[in-house]
Formats: structure tokens, sequence, C-alpha cells
């Protein structure tokens, strides 16, 4: 299914008594969601993933389930990358403003593959902690009998769904934003640089940083920040720039508002860059200009003349007032 051919719903609840939780294996790890007391999949409980695909409907299990007594509030699929795990673990928990009766905690479906319980503990506690308001957070890693499963519509995700819904958005400002209060430089550069894997980095990109540090912006390595750090930076910042990639995810739902905020395509697929562009202005009051001198600008070493793409970007930043 094509996100292209499924807008974004509208904000709903569903409740689910006896609903069985379906999830991933590694033979197949887009089949999972959540079946009903009759074994029939449930449609809400599909989540759309990066590519434009849909999880899809699994089977009724071969044994019994196990069985987890409570209410408990579907999440959705959690992995280990952080843009996705925003974009596919988090969109749901916007109904926990919208609930009269409370739940016993939060239930996500782990792809297979990666320790998610270690990602947790080690990184991604402290946002689910703030978003999740403080519920325990039960990964269900064999198909799972709940008593009632509160079942909400996702509220964001990837490309066409990046703008959010209104109750989605108010969500994750409000929550956010209780938290880590604004704490850092008035300008920064979002840096890909120090990122393990090459084809994940800009090319050039010590460059940008020499520019962008002798503008007066600080350079910012989000991945060497904890969570509640980088929302501190992120809150405080008036004028933000940087390629397009996982930290402008988070960054969105806390931009103060009238910052001006310059997004840098690294990479040929314009339809991501347009995403998370209006990811930025769905959950951000913020004045956002984009750049594309670098959209078809492979990677290459760090020393040598400097390619005609980079010279054409600082045109582009000068002519914007960003340095």
């Amino acid at each position: 299914m094509r996100a292209d051919t499924c807008p974004l719903p509208d904000a709903r609840i569903e409740r689910v008594a006896d609903a069985i939780l379906i999830p991933p294996t590694a033979g197949d790890e887009l089949s999972c969601g959540a079946l009903g007391p009759d074994g029939r999949p449930l449609p809400m409980a599909r989540t759309l993933l990066s590519g434009a695909r849909f999880t899809t409907d699994p089977a009724p299990p071969t044994a019994a389930p196990a069985h987890l007594p409570g209410r408990w509030l579907f999440a959705g699929v959690g992995r280990h990358h952080f843009g996705h795990f925003l974009l596919e673990a988090t969109p749901r928990l916007w109904a926990l403003d919208h609930l009269a009766d409370p739940v016993a905690g939060i239930v996500l479906l782990p792809l297979p593959g990666r320790d998610i319980a270690a990602i947790l503990r080690r990184r991604l506690g402290p946002l689910m902690a703030q978003l999740g308001q403080n519920l325990p957070i039960r990964l269900i890693e064999h198909p799972t009998r709940v008593d009632e499963l509160v079942l909400p519509s996702q509220g964001f995700g990837h490309l066409h769904w990046g703008h959010g819904t209104p109750e989605a958005r108010a969500y994750m400002r409000r929550h956010l934003c209780a938290g880590p209060p604004p704490d850092g430089p008035g300008r920064i550069y979002i840096s890909r640089r120090r990122l393990k894997d090459p084809d994940k980095q800009v090319p050039r990109e010590r460059l940008l940083e020499r520019w962008t540090a002798k503008a007066g912006y600080a350079v910012v390595h989000p991945e060497r920040l904890t969570i509640p750090e980088q929302i501190s930076v992120y809150r405080a910042a008036k004028v933000i720039l940087g390629p397009d990639g996982s930290a402008f995810h988070l960054a969105a739902f806390v931009m103060p508002p009238g910052a001006r905020v310059g997004l840098i395509q690294r990479r040929t697929r314009r339809d991501v860059f347009d995403a998370i562009a209006r990811q930025i202005t769905g959950f951000s009051d913020v004045n956002l200009t984009t750049f594309d001198a670098l959209s078809d600008f492979a990677p290459t070493a760090e020393d040598g003349p400097r390619p005609p793409q980079m010279l054409g970007l600082r045109v582009d930043l000068q002519a914007a007032g960003f340095i």
C-alpha cells in the first residue's frame, strides 16, 4: 500500500477486549499488529513504515498466546533507529491525554535483531518516560492476549503523514516542552559528520562547520548528547541550520516559535526531504528555508578542491542570511 493512497487518519481511539498482539519475527519483519477476539486483524494496528510501506496483517498464532492482564495502550512498532523510532513508536501516544480510564502501561512490538530493551534503558528511556507519562512499557516478543487494548490511530509518521494530526501535534509539543528547559546557544548548526556510517554523512561537512562557526554558530553533534540535552539545545536556539535527518524529527517537536530554520537537502530522495520539511512546519511555528544545492552531490573525500555544489550552497546560505 502506498502512503499517497492512504491519507493520515483523523484522531480516533478504539477499545478492544481480548485483543491478541502479534510481534514481528525474524523471518517476517513486516507482519505484525493486533487481532480481535475473533482472530481478524485490527486495521488500526497497522503502522506506516519508511518507504511508504505498512505493516501487513499477521496470521493468528498457532499456539495459545500468553496473557497480559489489564488495559494497555498500543504504541506501534519499535526499532533501534532513532528517527524511525520517533515516527513509528510515539505517534499514538497522543491518546494518553484523551482517555477516560487509566491504562496499566504501553505495549510496543519490537522489530527482531536488536535489543530494544537495552536501547530503551541506555538512550530512549527519558524520551518515552516523558511522552509516555512515566507509564511502564511492555515489549511484546511473543503472541499475547490483553484484557483490553486501547488502540489509537497513528497521529503522524513517514512521508505524507509527517505533518501530524492536531491532537498529535499538541501532545508532542506540550509534553516535550514541559521537560528540559531551554539551555544552549542562540545559533546552532546540526552536524552529521561524526556519525559512524559514511553513507549517512554529508560530503565536505567540515567545510560547512567552518563556515557556520565563523558566522557565530555552535556546531552540535546530537549523537553526543542525551535526548534531554538535545531538547534543551533545540528549545534555546533562535537559528537552526543543518542537513535533513533524524535530528530534525526531534527538533521539529520543540523548536521555539519564530525560530529561523535552514534545512539542507543531503540526498536525492526529495520525498523524504519534503516530508521532514512538512513535519517542521506542521509541528512548529517557525520560518523555514530549504536548500537543495547538495541534492545530487555524492560523498567524496574531505580534501581536494571545493566542488561546485558546495560553492552553490554557500551562495544560497549567504543570500538567505544564514551565514
